[in-house]
């Protein structure tokens, strides 16, 4: 680890990091591809069998990212093109398993800088809408709406159930349009996008001057510690980070916040993220699961401690960062 004998039919060596361009790696976990499922879907793709892959973490930087990727021409688009059930599509919206995300996803644009609060009717973009729950809890708070999906069927239920425009065509296309927004939304999105510093350019197009981005993904490093000692604690459990590259970017809050700044943001602060809860809640000891998990080592009510602190113990983190304009200041 890293591997020496990748098959470069499959894939294609990843050389410096995507946030700091480095080209020093330490290696620290190694995930398992097996994508057989998709064997009548898509044949192709389910070569991706029986495969592992290095996760190297960059010295520079501390970002995470795997040592190479797919060659398999639109791998993730085909890999993320899930054939969900209507039913399921449905509890998607419903179960609330989300809202405690969305909660403080609204919090922190009602106390974003340079006027970014709720309450006026300025425009709002969530990209990788899903279902559209950010979007319904987003319009009760006053804000024009709008989404992108691109997974047809969640895209068509997010425009149905809220009666709002959820876009089928990716951010870059959106940002060529001329379009701009006060707002602009990433919720457990970034970590599934490689080169992660191009979308966010791309949102950075999106906004309008001193217009705000805020993006919420998991802590890479206290992911990683995480599964180790549960690896370690509980007998026949291996350690999952990242198996079938389902998350590309494994971000500390050094790694986000230079990343946002590579980007051309500004005024960028890098604090706890919400987890997603565990639908459905019943019973007494899912009640009090559902409580503990935002109580994380109950720090989840500091919002003041080290960024050291964050990077060890908070398995989510949450960014909020401004479009510099006119009246904001670098």
């Amino acid at each position: 680890m890293p591997s020496n004998s990748l098959d470069i039919t499959l894939f294609e060596r990843v050389i410096a990091c995507w946030i700091c361009g480095g080209t020093a790696f330490v290696p620290y976990h190694r995930l398992r591809m097996d994508l057989a499922i998709y064997e009548s879907q898509d044949p192709e793709l389910a070569r991706y069998r029986d495969l592992t892959l290095a996760l190297h973490r960059c010295v520079s930087c501390g970002f995470g990212q795997p040592e190479a990727l797919p060659t398999l021409p639109q791998f993730f688009d085909r890999m993320y093109d899930q054939r969900w059930s209507d039913d399921w599509i449905v509890s998607e919206f419903r179960n609330g398993a989300k809202d405690l995300i969305f909660k403080r996803t609204l919090e922190a644009v009602r106390k974003s800088s340079n006027g970014c609060g709720a309450g006026k009717p300025a425009r709002f973009l969530d990209v990788g809408a899903h279902v559209g729950r950010l979007l319904f809890l987003a319009r009760e708070q006053g804000w024009q709406c709008e989404g992108i999906e691109l997974n047809p069927k969640t895209r068509a239920y997010a425009e149905s159930v809220t009666g709002l425009k959820v876009h089928h065509r990716n951010a870059q296309q959106l940002a060529g349009s001329g379009e701009r927004y006060r707002v602009v939304t990433l919720i457990d999105v970034l970590e599934h996008i490689p080169r992660p510093v191009e979308l966010l350019r791309t949102l950075h197009a999106l906004l309008e001057e001193g217009g705000c981005l805020v993006v919420k993904v998991p802590n890479g490093r206290a992911q990683h510690l995480k599964e180790t000692w549960k690896s370690r604690l509980v007998p026949g459990y291996r350690a999952t980070l990242a198996d079938n590259l389902v998350h590309v970017n494994h971000f500390n809050p050094r790694a986000l916040e230079l990343a946002l700044r590579n980007a051309g943001f500004d005024q960028i602060r890098v604090g706890q993220g919400a987890p997603e809860e565990i639908p459905p809640v019943t019973g007494f000891r899912a009640l009090i699961r559902n409580r503990m998990r935002p109580c994380f080592l109950g720090f989840y009510l500091l919002e003041s401690l080290p960024s050291s602190w964050v990077s060890s113990l908070f398995l989510h983190l949450q960014a909020v960062a401004i479009k510099p304009g006119p009246h904001t200041s670098r």
